[in-house]
């Protein structure tokens, strides 16, 4: 049979066997017993992202039409659900079934089944459902714990195509069949996995091995690229000079002048085997910033992209949402870790919490109605979301007020206040005394060893303590501004509508610090006030001129060390970015559809960026 279509991009081969009990039947039972190459996806999103996002993958798949059908029919299954893929040939064609939970969706046209409460999609008219049990199967299933995104296994004839090729006859593999774990991030194309039953030659005697001894003799399926390409392996070979069809597809020439290097470590009837295909370049044409990835969704972005951090790698990641409401996961590769559909917009921001004290971080965040907690998989945690009557107002306040991850949430709902512990807990003995509508988010200050919680109303401002009531009391009125409260050294700044900026001891004194012009902006760290008024900024020490523009955003990114200030101009679409003595940071201004996030820590810089509403992109700078 012709599989110059198969190997598309994952999984593995079945064997038909007897049948099992019926209530027994798992994905991996219905997989057609004919099949010869199947895909195993445990993160559909994430998958869909891989095929969008690389080229490489994106060319082979569009090359074939048969595999062009079948990721059409998974870009419309819109649940983030494990499926199983078969590939296998029906009177000289080649059919697919996709195999999955409650995967209906009324717009897909092609056949569809139910079987022992297991939907099944196929292409093949004259398909019959049938419970398949192997031990192959059951060998993969085991091994693909390890998979994160997408798996491939080839029965023993692929096996030996794949090695003919990759290896060019350096191999002769006489039995076994070959599981691959894939990961793809825009550039990069990992692939490792394990040959069982592996021989070389035919009339070797070998033993048929156990899945635990699979396990048992790789201790990682997925391999340090740094520490163990090209590190203690039989078999090398790299082919940057001959282009080379992974996939074995047709007309994907335009994608395969790439770096590519395969290795095989032989063993005792099993062998591991890894692989990377590189596409790397660098689409930043300024190379002060490099482009990390950039990952394209099919809705308009409407939050985001937040960066949040990753507990388990201590790297940086990107939160987003799109128009239809659905929040997504990116990691540091560019890859959708998980989607989930939410009732709302979240309000602004997400927050993150280690609401265990296990050092795993949730997420945290308001819509219209919902208080929202949510883990790094993206699962409800406890009694979240918690559900309101009335509307809230501003994004959820999160206060750590000793430092001890005993954390207070803070709900505003127009004029009054609510408090609840990190267990969706109402705390008892806040009370809030409403009186007239909150117009900034509440913030928390600890100033001269005094907890504070600071917000406007449209009256005036208050200063309150821990249980809701007033702590300090401002000796003068003063027409406040809609702007944001700082706290600046031992003291509160913030604004009033003639652009006065109003320094609050903890005395309750006030007095003007400075004013600017009708259209001015500032910011501070801890010790420096930043203005910006038409196209001059300015610090304590020194002014600079930037192009006239209409400056949508002005704050102040610090650390423990360094402050950055931000400027974006939607006028001029222009993306800024200065250190705190307001020299510009090499490589700005940018162009950009929008306004960025940044993230600054030890020394490092990082910041997305939205491109075209329906892309992010993250980058370094140098």
């Amino acid at each position: 049979m012709n599989y110059k279509v198969l190997t598309v991009i994952i999984v593995f081969f079945f064997s038909s066997c007897d049948k099992i009990s019926k209530k027994n039947a798992s994905l991996y039972d219905l997989i057609p017993e004919d099949s010869e190459l199947v895909i195993s996806i445990k993160n559909l999103n994430k998958f869909k992202s891989s095929i969008t996002n690389n080229d490489y993958l994106k060319t082979i798949i569009n090359s074939n039409l048969t595999v062009k059908n079948l990721i059409s029919q998974l870009d419309k299954i819109n649940d983030d659900t494990e499926l199983l893929i078969g590939l296998y040939d029906y009177n000289n064609t080649t059919h697919y079934n996709i195999i999955g939970r409650e995967i209906h969706n009324d717009s897909l046209r092609n056949l569809e089944f139910s079987f022992e409460n297991i939907d099944i999609i196929t292409s093949n008219s004259n398909y019959k459902p049938k419970v398949n049990n192997d031990l192959f199967v059951q060998k993969f299933k085991k091994i693909n714990q390890t998979n994160t995104n997408f798996s491939i296994a080839l029965d023993s004839l692929k096996t030996k195509e794949f090695f003919k090729r990759v290896f060019k006859n350096e191999v002769n593999i006489s039995d076994g069949n070959l599981i691959l774990n894939i990961d793809a991030s825009n550039n990069l194309i990992y692939i490792n996995g394990v040959v069982d039953n592996y021989s070389l030659n035919s009339n070797s005697n070998y033993k048929k091995i156990a899945v635990e001894e699979i396990i048992e003799n790789e201790e990682k399926l997925y391999f340090d690229f740094k520490n163990d390409l090209l590190t203690d392996y039989d078999i090398i070979t790299t082919n940057q000079e001959n282009k080379f069809d992974f996939f074995q597809l047709d007309s994907t020439d335009a994608v395969l002048d790439l770096y590519k290097i395969f290795q095989l470590k032989e063993g005792n009837n099993l062998a591991s085997i890894n692989g990377i295909i590189s596409n790397y370049k660098d689409d930043s044409k300024n190379s002060e910033i490099e482009l990390k990835f950039e990952t394209s969704i099919s809705n308009e972005i409407i939050l985001g992209p937040l960066i949040v951090k990753n507990h388990t790698n201590n790297k940086n990641e990107v939160f987003i949402q799109d128009s239809e409401n659905i929040i997504y996961l990116i990691n540091y590769n560019g890859q959708i870790e998980w989607t989930k559909k939410i009732n709302d917009r979240v309000i602004d921001e997400v927050n993150q919490i280690d609401g265990y004290k296990n050092g795993r971080l949730q997420y945290v965040f308001t819509t219209q109605n919902s208080l929202h907690m949510i883990d790094r998989k993206g699962r409800d945690v406890g009694k979240f979301p918690l559900k309101f009557n009335d509307q809230i107002t501003k994004p959820v306040s999160v206060f750590d007020y000793d430092n001890n991850k005993n954390y207070r949430l803070l709900i505003t709902q127009n004029d009054e206040l609510f408090m609840f512990d990190s267990k969706g807990n109402r705390v008892r003995g806040f009370d809030y005394n409403k009186k007239s509508k909150i117009i900034t988010k509440p913030e928390h200050f600890r100033i001269s060893n005094k907890d504070i919680i600071v917000f406007k109303t449209s009256d005036d401002l208050k200063i309150l303590n821990r249980r809701g009531k007033v702590r300090i009391k401002i000796n003068e009125d003063h027409n406040y501004s809609k702007d944001e409260i700082f706290q600046y050294q031992n003291s509160l700044l913030t604004t009033t509508v003639n652009n006065k900026i109003i320094k609050i001891d903890m005395n309750g004194n006030s007095k003007e610090a400075s004013s600017m012009s009708f259209d001015g902006k500032y910011v501070n760290d801890a010790k420096t006030i930043y203005t910006l008024q038409k196209n001059i900024l300015s610090n304590s020490k020194k002014n600079i001129e930037i192009q006239f523009g209409k400056y949508e955003n002005f704050r102040a990114i610090s650390d423990k060390k360094n402050t950055l200030i931000n400027i974006y101009d939607s006028q001029n679409n222009k993306l800024y970015l200065f250190d705190d003595e307001i020299n510009t940071i090499k490589g700005f201004p940018i162009l950009a559809d929008a306004n960025a996030s940044f993230i600054l820590e030890n020394n490092k810089i990082e910041f997305s960026v939205i491109s075209d509403s329906k892309r992010i992109k993250y980058f370094l700078i140098k």
